[in-house]
């Protein structure tokens, strides 16, 4: 697993905070994948939630 790196941000700056969070972003990505890092993509509808064990519900109409 790649080890975290400071963040860079620059104190001034023209361009809007939100840009210079998505650039943040793009460069620590980078930086993860370049270091041996790998993004695992996790299917739609699966949660990292552990069910409670409370009871379930019926769908309506069923």
């Amino acid at each position: 697993m790649a080890k975290p790196s400071k963040p860079v941000v620059s104190k001034v700056s023209d361009e809007p905070p939100i840009l210079q969070q998505h650039r943040l972003i793009a460069q620590q990505t980078a930086q993860f994948l370049q270091g041996g890092g790998e993004i695992q993509q996790i299917p739609r509808g699966v949660s990292g939630q552990p069910k409670l064990g409370g009871p379930s519900m019926k769908p309506a109409g069923t």
